[in-house]
């Protein structure tokens, strides 16, 4: 578990068990595609890309993003990316969230609360936007998929016998 602060809140991140990151890598799997030329823009501008990827999501330090220097061509790279998302099956984008924020508790003094009712397929916490629900999904998405996205992305495939 790792705990970690989201604006003024403090988060918590279970462990998804192996089905369940069989299953969210399934439905994940056809955006990485799009994933790959906004990597192929950071590591052409000098970005460490992994390390990039292991501190972007919970950072509170502006400096640490790479969006900096030719932001145009990073749009472009990222439209592809929001078209991943926009094509993406309305099941499909619904899995990935409830099944990422099924893990996820917030303290409330020395308390904590899960952040969704599963079933009840709804956000426990009215002061949560969409914007706090898929920060949270990136991070457990992160924590959970990381290093199995991070050897796709890299090349570092399954060892051929």
């Amino acid at each position: 578990m790792s705990e970690f602060e989201q604006g003024t809140d403090t988060y918590r991140i279970g462990k998804l068990n192996a089905f369940q990151q069989f299953h969210l890598s399934r439905k994940v799997a056809p955006i990485i595609p799009t994933l790959i030329p906004i990597f192929l823009k950071l590591n052409a501008s000098g970005v460490d890309v992994r390390a990039q990827l292991a501190a972007s999501v919970g950072s509170k330090d502006a400096a640490a993003s790479p969006l900096s220097g030719d932001l145009g061509s990073l749009a472009e790279a990222m439209t592809s990316f929001a078209d991943g998302i926009a094509n993406m099956p309305d099941e499909s984008a619904e899995f990935i969230l409830s099944t990422c924020l099924s893990v996820v508790q917030r303290r409330q003094g020395t308390a904590w609360f899960p952040v969704w009712n599963a079933q009840q397929n709804t956000c426990m916490f009215d002061d949560l936007d969409l914007g706090v629900l898929i920060k949270l999904s990136i991070r457990v998405i992160k924590e959970s998929l990381g290093p199995f996205i991070a050897g796709m992305l890299s090349g570092q495939g399954t060892p051929k016998a």
